[in-house]
Protein backbone atom coordinates (compact mmCIF):
# COMPACT_ATOMS: atom_id res chain seq x y z
CA UNK A 1 0.00 0.00 0.00
CA UNK A 2 1.69 3.27 -1.21
CA UNK A 3 2.07 5.34 1.56
CA UNK A 4 0.83 8.42 -0.10
CA UNK A 5 -2.71 7.25 1.27
CA UNK A 6 -1.65 7.55 4.50
CA UNK A 7 -0.78 11.74 4.22
CA UNK A 8 -2.76 14.03 5.21
CA UNK A 9 -6.07 14.62 3.63
CA UNK A 10 -5.14 18.09 2.68
CA UNK A 11 -2.10 17.53 1.19
CA UNK A 12 -2.29 18.47 -2.51
CA UNK A 13 0.88 15.70 -2.37
CA UNK A 14 -1.55 12.74 -1.71
CA UNK A 15 -1.45 12.65 -5.79
CA UNK A 16 2.06 13.03 -7.03
CA UNK A 17 3.75 15.52 -9.15
CA UNK A 18 3.27 15.23 -13.01
CA UNK A 19 6.90 14.70 -14.09
CA UNK A 20 5.88 14.77 -17.45
CA UNK A 21 4.64 18.39 -17.07
CA UNK A 22 7.37 19.20 -15.01
CA UNK A 23 9.68 18.21 -17.75
CA UNK A 24 7.69 20.46 -20.23
CA UNK A 25 8.14 23.07 -18.08
CA UNK A 26 11.27 23.14 -16.49
CA UNK A 27 13.77 22.05 -19.30
CA UNK A 28 16.67 21.36 -16.51
CA UNK A 29 14.41 18.77 -14.43
CA UNK A 30 14.94 16.48 -17.66
CA UNK A 31 18.62 16.37 -16.42
CA UNK A 32 17.35 14.64 -13.21
CA UNK A 33 14.93 12.32 -14.97
CA UNK A 34 14.49 9.33 -18.08
CA UNK A 35 11.66 8.09 -19.72
CA UNK A 36 10.86 4.57 -18.79
CA UNK A 37 9.61 1.74 -21.08
CA UNK A 38 5.88 2.25 -20.23
CA UNK A 39 6.56 5.82 -21.43
CA UNK A 40 6.66 7.27 -18.04
CA UNK A 41 8.60 9.72 -16.49
CA UNK A 42 11.29 8.40 -13.62
CA UNK A 43 12.59 10.86 -11.51
CA UNK A 44 16.25 9.93 -9.68
CA UNK A 45 15.55 10.56 -6.12
CA UNK A 46 18.74 9.41 -4.68
CA UNK A 47 20.56 12.32 -7.04
CA UNK A 48 20.75 15.68 -4.25
CA UNK A 49 20.89 17.67 -6.86
CA UNK A 50 18.08 16.65 -8.72
CA UNK A 51 16.19 16.51 -5.42
CA UNK A 52 17.41 19.96 -4.52
CA UNK A 53 16.15 21.00 -8.06
CA UNK A 54 12.88 19.20 -7.55
CA UNK A 55 12.18 20.81 -4.09
CA UNK A 56 12.61 24.31 -5.67
CA UNK A 57 10.36 23.54 -8.56
CA UNK A 58 7.43 22.48 -6.22
CA UNK A 59 7.60 25.33 -3.85
CA UNK A 60 7.74 27.82 -6.77
CA UNK A 61 4.59 26.03 -8.73
CA UNK A 62 2.36 25.08 -5.69
CA UNK A 63 3.37 27.62 -2.98
CA UNK A 64 4.73 30.85 -5.23
CA UNK A 65 8.10 30.22 -3.24
CA UNK A 66 11.33 30.98 -4.69
CA UNK A 67 13.56 29.47 -2.05
CA UNK A 68 17.41 29.50 -2.07
CA UNK A 69 18.89 25.84 -1.14
CA UNK A 70 22.67 26.14 -0.64
CA UNK A 71 24.56 23.02 -1.69
CA UNK A 72 25.95 20.76 1.07
CA UNK A 73 22.94 21.65 3.33
CA UNK A 74 19.69 19.64 4.12
CA UNK A 75 17.47 19.49 1.38
CA UNK A 76 13.69 19.34 3.32
CA UNK A 77 11.07 17.01 1.30
CA UNK A 78 8.35 19.27 0.62
CA UNK A 79 5.37 16.94 1.55
CA UNK A 80 6.51 15.63 5.07
CA UNK A 81 6.83 19.62 6.20
CA UNK A 82 3.29 19.51 4.88
CA UNK A 83 1.91 16.71 6.86
CA UNK A 84 3.53 18.54 9.51
CA UNK A 85 2.19 21.61 9.60
CA UNK A 86 -1.54 20.30 8.76
CA UNK A 87 -1.81 18.57 11.67
CA UNK A 88 -0.43 21.75 13.33
CA UNK A 89 -3.52 23.50 11.33
CA UNK A 90 -5.89 20.55 12.51
CA UNK A 91 -4.78 21.03 16.21
CA UNK A 92 -5.76 25.21 15.73
CA UNK A 93 -8.56 23.91 14.50
CA UNK A 94 -10.18 22.27 17.47
CA UNK A 95 -9.52 24.99 19.43
CA UNK A 96 -9.83 28.46 17.66
CA UNK A 97 -12.08 29.53 14.84
CA UNK A 98 -10.48 31.08 12.02
CA UNK A 99 -10.03 34.79 12.87
CA UNK A 100 -7.49 34.36 15.08
CA UNK A 101 -4.45 35.51 14.13
CA UNK A 102 -1.40 32.46 14.67
CA UNK A 103 1.96 33.05 16.18
CA UNK A 104 4.51 30.25 16.10
CA UNK A 105 8.07 29.38 16.33
CA UNK A 106 10.17 27.05 14.43
CA UNK A 107 13.53 25.74 16.29
CA UNK A 108 15.95 24.70 13.93
CA UNK A 109 15.02 26.74 11.31
CA UNK A 110 17.99 25.95 8.37
CA UNK A 111 19.08 27.65 5.85
CA UNK A 112 15.93 26.93 3.88
CA UNK A 113 13.45 28.48 6.13
CA UNK A 114 10.50 25.63 5.19
CA UNK A 115 8.22 25.68 7.87
CA UNK A 116 7.93 29.58 8.69
CA UNK A 117 7.79 30.08 4.75
CA UNK A 118 5.19 27.77 4.00
CA UNK A 119 3.14 28.73 7.28
CA UNK A 120 3.12 32.07 6.28
CA UNK A 121 2.54 31.32 2.60
CA UNK A 122 -0.06 28.84 3.29
CA UNK A 123 -1.81 29.97 6.48
CA UNK A 124 -1.05 33.73 7.24
CA UNK A 125 1.03 32.64 10.65
CA UNK A 126 3.32 34.84 12.02
CA UNK A 127 6.39 32.97 12.55
CA UNK A 128 9.93 32.83 14.63
CA UNK A 129 12.72 30.80 13.07
CA UNK A 130 16.04 30.01 15.20
CA UNK A 131 18.98 28.53 14.35
CA UNK A 132 22.50 28.16 15.79
CA UNK A 133 24.46 28.25 12.58
CA UNK A 134 24.94 31.84 11.14
CA UNK A 135 25.20 31.32 7.80
CA UNK A 136 22.13 29.27 8.00
CA UNK A 137 20.41 31.80 9.57
CA UNK A 138 22.02 34.71 6.75
CA UNK A 139 20.28 32.08 3.82
CA UNK A 140 16.97 32.15 5.73
CA UNK A 141 16.64 35.79 6.06
CA UNK A 142 17.26 36.25 2.58
CA UNK A 143 14.90 33.79 1.30
CA UNK A 144 12.26 35.73 3.57
CA UNK A 145 13.23 38.76 1.77
CA UNK A 146 12.97 37.22 -1.64
CA UNK A 147 9.17 36.51 -0.46
CA UNK A 148 8.40 39.29 0.75
CA UNK A 149 7.36 37.67 3.81
CA UNK A 150 9.45 40.28 6.40
CA UNK A 151 6.30 41.43 7.90
CA UNK A 152 5.34 37.62 8.82
CA UNK A 153 8.98 36.09 9.58
CA UNK A 154 11.48 36.61 11.48
CA UNK A 155 14.52 34.89 11.75
CA UNK A 156 16.73 34.87 15.25
CA UNK A 157 20.44 33.59 15.61
CA UNK A 158 20.48 31.91 18.92
CA UNK A 159 23.84 29.96 20.76
CA UNK A 160 23.26 26.05 21.31
CA UNK A 161 24.25 26.40 25.26
CA UNK A 162 21.47 29.05 25.42
CA UNK A 163 17.68 27.38 25.78
CA UNK A 164 16.37 26.13 22.68
CA UNK A 165 12.95 28.06 23.40
CA UNK A 166 14.04 31.87 23.60
CA UNK A 167 10.62 32.95 24.85
CA UNK A 168 10.76 36.20 27.46
CA UNK A 169 8.54 36.40 30.15
CA UNK A 170 6.40 38.50 28.94
CA UNK A 171 5.49 36.61 25.31
CA UNK A 172 3.31 34.30 24.20
CA UNK A 173 3.21 31.67 21.36
CA UNK A 174 0.44 29.56 20.20
CA UNK A 175 2.54 26.70 19.18
CA UNK A 176 6.26 25.70 18.48
CA UNK A 177 7.66 23.31 16.30
CA UNK A 178 10.62 20.95 15.40
CA UNK A 179 12.39 18.94 13.50
CA UNK A 180 15.20 17.80 15.82
CA UNK A 181 18.38 16.18 14.41
CA UNK A 182 17.47 12.30 14.49
CA UNK A 183 20.53 10.63 15.01
CA UNK A 184 23.00 10.26 17.89
CA UNK A 185 26.93 10.95 16.86
CA UNK A 186 27.32 7.34 18.12
CA UNK A 187 24.85 6.22 14.94
CA UNK A 188 26.77 8.24 12.34
CA UNK A 189 26.50 5.78 9.45
CA UNK A 190 22.61 5.08 10.44
CA UNK A 191 20.54 4.49 7.01
CA UNK A 192 17.63 7.16 6.65
CA UNK A 193 15.38 7.37 3.54
CA UNK A 194 15.89 11.34 4.00
CA UNK A 195 19.23 11.17 5.10
CA UNK A 196 20.43 8.78 1.77
CA UNK A 197 19.23 10.97 -0.71
CA UNK A 198 20.36 14.66 0.64
CA UNK A 199 23.66 15.74 2.59
CA UNK A 200 22.94 18.26 5.28
CA UNK A 201 25.52 19.30 7.59
CA UNK A 202 26.57 17.38 10.94
CA UNK A 203 24.43 19.66 13.11
CA UNK A 204 21.48 19.31 11.10
CA UNK A 205 21.19 15.79 11.58
CA UNK A 206 23.56 14.52 14.56
CA UNK A 207 23.60 15.61 17.56
CA UNK A 208 24.66 13.96 21.56
CA UNK A 209 21.97 11.48 22.48
CA UNK A 210 20.26 11.75 19.38
CA UNK A 211 16.87 12.98 19.29
CA UNK A 212 15.22 11.70 22.60
CA UNK A 213 18.15 14.09 24.51
CA UNK A 214 17.27 16.96 22.25
CA UNK A 215 13.77 16.57 22.48
CA UNK A 216 13.75 16.04 26.53
CA UNK A 217 15.78 19.15 26.98
CA UNK A 218 12.74 20.96 24.98
CA UNK A 219 10.22 18.90 27.20
CA UNK A 220 12.63 20.42 30.35
CA UNK A 221 12.27 23.58 28.94
CA UNK A 222 8.35 23.87 28.48
CA UNK A 223 8.09 22.33 31.93
CA UNK A 224 9.69 26.22 32.93
CA UNK A 225 7.82 27.98 30.19
CA UNK A 226 4.16 26.15 30.95
CA UNK A 227 1.80 28.41 29.07
CA UNK A 228 3.75 30.84 27.55
CA UNK A 229 3.36 28.43 23.96
CA UNK A 230 -0.06 26.81 24.08
CA UNK A 231 0.95 24.34 22.14
CA UNK A 232 4.25 22.60 22.35
CA UNK A 233 4.93 20.00 18.97
CA UNK A 234 8.22 18.08 17.71
CA UNK A 235 8.54 15.95 14.53
CA UNK A 236 10.24 12.61 15.72
CA UNK A 237 12.03 10.38 13.17
CA UNK A 238 12.42 7.21 15.03
CA UNK A 239 8.85 5.48 16.60
CA UNK A 240 11.43 3.89 19.27
CA UNK A 241 11.57 7.66 20.66
CA UNK A 242 7.70 8.15 21.09
CA UNK A 243 8.18 6.00 24.30
CA UNK A 244 10.28 7.35 26.25
CA UNK A 245 9.17 11.06 25.41
CA UNK A 246 6.31 10.56 26.33
CA UNK A 247 6.85 8.98 29.91
CA UNK A 248 8.71 12.60 30.14
CA UNK A 249 5.81 14.23 29.23
CA UNK A 250 3.86 12.59 31.88
CA UNK A 251 6.16 12.67 34.36
CA UNK A 252 6.56 16.61 34.46
CA UNK A 253 2.58 17.00 34.26
CA UNK A 254 1.74 17.70 30.65
CA UNK A 255 -2.34 18.06 30.60
CA UNK A 256 -2.95 16.22 27.07
CA UNK A 257 0.12 14.41 24.63
CA UNK A 258 -1.29 13.75 20.71
CA UNK A 259 1.15 11.65 18.18
CA UNK A 260 0.95 12.09 14.78
CA UNK A 261 2.37 9.82 12.15
CA UNK A 262 3.27 11.48 8.72
CA UNK A 263 3.59 9.42 5.74
CA UNK A 264 5.08 9.98 2.08
CA UNK A 265 6.32 7.92 -0.07
CA UNK A 266 8.83 5.30 1.34
CA UNK A 267 9.56 7.88 3.86
CA UNK A 268 7.57 7.80 7.34
CA UNK A 269 8.03 10.31 10.31
CA UNK A 270 5.88 10.68 13.71
CA UNK A 271 4.95 13.68 16.20
CA UNK A 272 4.06 14.94 19.26
CA UNK A 273 1.95 17.28 20.60
CA UNK A 274 1.84 18.93 24.57
CA UNK A 275 0.50 21.52 26.49
CA UNK A 276 -0.27 22.23 30.01
CA UNK A 277 -3.27 24.01 29.29
CA UNK A 278 -6.70 22.03 30.16
CA UNK A 279 -8.77 23.70 28.00
CA UNK A 280 -6.89 23.42 24.91
CA UNK A 281 -7.54 19.94 23.06
CA UNK A 282 -5.23 17.94 21.06
CA UNK A 283 -6.38 15.17 19.00
CA UNK A 284 -4.15 12.15 17.51
CA UNK A 285 -3.34 11.59 13.52
CA UNK A 286 -2.65 8.14 13.06
CA UNK A 287 -3.63 7.47 9.32
CA UNK A 288 -1.87 4.22 9.32
CA UNK A 289 -4.17 2.88 12.22
CA UNK A 290 -7.11 4.65 11.01
CA UNK A 291 -6.71 2.41 7.74
CA UNK A 292 -6.12 -0.64 9.89
CA UNK A 293 -9.35 -0.16 11.47
CA UNK A 294 -11.66 0.68 8.77
CA UNK A 295 -9.82 -3.45 6.99
CA UNK A 296 -11.15 -4.67 10.07
CA UNK A 297 -14.63 -3.48 9.55
CA UNK A 298 -14.55 -4.86 6.60
CA UNK A 299 -14.55 -8.18 6.67
CA UNK A 300 -14.65 -10.12 10.75
CA UNK A 301 -10.91 -12.42 11.23
CA UNK A 302 -11.40 -16.46 10.37
CA UNK A 303 -10.91 -18.33 13.71
CA UNK A 304 -10.94 -21.65 15.08
CA UNK A 305 -10.68 -22.79 18.48
CA UNK A 306 -7.75 -25.22 19.96
CA UNK A 307 -8.31 -28.51 20.95
CA UNK A 308 -9.10 -29.14 24.84
CA UNK A 309 -5.78 -31.41 25.12
CA UNK A 310 -3.75 -27.91 24.77
CA UNK A 311 -3.15 -25.29 27.56
CA UNK A 312 -1.34 -22.00 26.90
CA UNK A 313 2.05 -22.85 26.91
CA UNK A 314 1.59 -25.73 24.55
CA UNK A 315 -0.68 -24.17 22.52
CA UNK A 316 2.08 -21.42 22.15
CA UNK A 317 4.98 -23.59 21.60
CA UNK A 318 3.36 -25.65 19.27
CA UNK A 319 2.32 -22.19 16.49
CA UNK A 320 5.61 -21.11 17.30
CA UNK A 321 6.66 -24.43 15.49
CA UNK A 322 4.43 -23.93 12.67
CA UNK A 323 5.72 -20.33 12.09
CA UNK A 324 9.26 -21.89 12.21
CA UNK A 325 8.30 -24.01 9.63
CA UNK A 326 6.48 -21.67 7.18
CA UNK A 327 9.50 -19.26 7.27
CA UNK A 328 7.05 -16.31 7.67
CA UNK A 329 8.30 -12.57 8.15
CA UNK A 330 6.78 -12.06 11.75
CA UNK A 331 6.56 -8.63 13.26
CA UNK A 332 5.54 -9.63 16.91
CA UNK A 333 2.93 -6.94 18.31
CA UNK A 334 2.84 -6.69 22.23
CA UNK A 335 -0.59 -5.79 23.92
CA UNK A 336 -0.71 -3.93 26.42
CA UNK A 337 -4.67 -3.94 26.49
CA UNK A 338 -5.86 -7.05 26.23
CA UNK A 339 -4.31 -9.94 29.17
CA UNK A 340 -5.75 -12.69 27.37
CA UNK A 341 -3.81 -12.16 24.16
CA UNK A 342 -0.72 -14.83 24.10
CA UNK A 343 0.67 -13.88 21.43
CA UNK A 344 -0.16 -11.67 17.95
CA UNK A 345 1.51 -11.04 15.44
CA UNK A 346 1.85 -9.66 11.77
CA UNK A 347 2.62 -12.60 8.88
CA UNK A 348 4.01 -12.11 5.67
CA UNK A 349 4.58 -14.81 2.99
CA UNK A 350 7.20 -13.95 0.50
CA UNK A 351 7.15 -17.40 -0.90
CA UNK A 352 4.49 -20.53 -0.90
CA UNK A 353 5.90 -22.68 1.61
CA UNK A 354 2.64 -24.31 2.82
CA UNK A 355 1.77 -26.44 0.06
CA UNK A 356 3.70 -29.55 -0.49
CA UNK A 357 4.06 -30.12 3.10
CA UNK A 358 2.49 -33.80 2.84
CA UNK A 359 5.16 -34.48 0.44
CA UNK A 360 8.29 -32.85 2.01
CA UNK A 361 7.13 -34.91 5.68
CA UNK A 362 7.08 -37.78 3.23
CA UNK A 363 10.82 -37.00 1.50
CA UNK A 364 11.90 -36.39 5.54
CA UNK A 365 10.58 -39.52 6.27
CA UNK A 366 12.20 -42.32 3.42
CA UNK A 367 15.23 -39.91 4.11
CA UNK A 368 15.49 -41.15 8.00
CA UNK A 369 14.65 -44.64 6.92
CA UNK A 370 17.51 -44.70 4.15
CA UNK A 371 20.17 -42.94 6.93
CA UNK A 372 18.88 -45.53 9.68
CA UNK A 373 19.33 -48.91 6.79
CA UNK A 374 22.58 -46.81 5.31
CA UNK A 375 21.73 -47.22 1.50
CA UNK A 376 23.22 -44.25 0.03
CA UNK A 377 21.76 -45.01 -3.53
CA UNK A 378 18.56 -44.29 -2.57
CA UNK A 379 18.70 -41.71 -0.32
CA UNK A 380 20.47 -39.43 -2.74
CA UNK A 381 17.35 -40.54 -5.21
CA UNK A 382 15.02 -39.29 -2.70
CA UNK A 383 16.62 -36.15 -1.59
CA UNK A 384 16.88 -34.86 -5.63
CA UNK A 385 13.60 -35.15 -5.59
CA UNK A 386 12.82 -33.36 -2.25
CA UNK A 387 15.44 -30.80 -3.70
CA UNK A 388 13.28 -30.13 -6.81
CA UNK A 389 10.22 -29.11 -4.62
CA UNK A 390 12.24 -27.41 -2.17
CA UNK A 391 13.57 -25.72 -5.92
CA UNK A 392 9.76 -24.73 -6.67
CA UNK A 393 8.97 -23.33 -3.37
CA UNK A 394 12.21 -20.70 -3.85
CA UNK A 395 10.98 -19.70 -7.09
CA UNK A 396 7.29 -18.11 -5.61
CA UNK A 397 9.72 -16.25 -3.98
CA UNK A 398 7.96 -12.33 -4.73
CA UNK A 399 9.44 -8.82 -3.59
CA UNK A 400 5.73 -8.30 -2.43
CA UNK A 401 4.52 -9.82 0.22
CA UNK A 402 1.84 -12.81 -0.92
CA UNK A 403 -0.28 -11.90 1.45
CA UNK A 404 -0.52 -10.05 5.15
CA UNK A 405 -2.79 -10.82 8.03
CA UNK A 406 -2.73 -10.40 11.44
CA UNK A 407 -2.64 -14.05 13.74
CA UNK A 408 -3.81 -13.88 17.15
CA UNK A 409 -3.59 -16.53 19.64
CA UNK A 410 -6.44 -15.79 22.85
CA UNK A 411 -8.21 -17.38 25.58
CA UNK A 412 -11.70 -16.62 25.61
CA UNK A 413 -13.07 -18.39 29.15
CA UNK A 414 -11.37 -21.86 29.33
CA UNK A 415 -11.43 -21.81 25.77
CA UNK A 416 -7.91 -21.34 23.47
CA UNK A 417 -8.59 -19.90 19.95
CA UNK A 418 -7.06 -18.84 17.30
CA UNK A 419 -7.85 -15.60 14.89
CA UNK A 420 -6.42 -15.17 11.82
CA UNK A 421 -7.34 -11.50 9.65
CA UNK A 422 -6.45 -10.94 5.85
CA UNK A 423 -4.91 -7.54 6.20
CA UNK A 424 -3.60 -7.31 1.98
CA UNK A 425 -2.59 -9.63 -0.92
CA UNK A 426 -4.21 -13.18 -2.35
CA UNK A 427 -6.88 -13.76 0.05
CA UNK A 428 -7.03 -17.50 -0.85
CA UNK A 429 -3.31 -17.85 -0.21
CA UNK A 430 -4.37 -16.44 3.86
CA UNK A 431 -6.81 -18.83 3.64
CA UNK A 432 -4.78 -21.78 3.31
CA UNK A 433 -2.29 -20.82 5.48
CA UNK A 434 -5.34 -20.41 7.97
CA UNK A 435 -6.47 -24.15 7.22
CA UNK A 436 -3.16 -24.83 7.96
CA UNK A 437 -2.43 -24.21 11.44
CA UNK A 438 -6.05 -25.46 11.84
CA UNK A 439 -5.27 -29.07 10.63
CA UNK A 440 -1.92 -29.07 12.63
CA UNK A 441 -3.92 -28.32 15.48
CA UNK A 442 -6.77 -30.32 15.38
Amino acid sequence: MPNNQFMHPRNIYRKPPAFKELAVKYPEFNKYASVGLNGKIIFDFNNQDGVRLLTTILLKKDFDLDVELPVGRLVPTVPLRLNYLLWIEDLFNLNYDNTKKIKGIDIGTGSSCIYPLLAAKQFQWSMVGTDINKEAVQNAIQNVEKNNLQHLIQVLEVSEWERLLPVAVDEHYDFCMCNPPFHSFSNLNSSDDEADSVVGITSEMYTMGGEVDFIKKMIQESEILQNSISIYTTMVGYKASLDPLKNELKAIGACTIAEAGFFQGRNARWGLAWTFQPDIKLKDFLPNKEYQKEKLKLRPPASFKIPESYDSTTALAKLTELLDSLKLSITILKSKIHENILYQADIQAYENTWTHQRRKRRMEKRLADCKRQKTNDSCSHIASNDERVNQHLETTGNAKPLFVATLVLRKSDNTILIDMLHLDGNRDNSYQVFQFFKNRFI
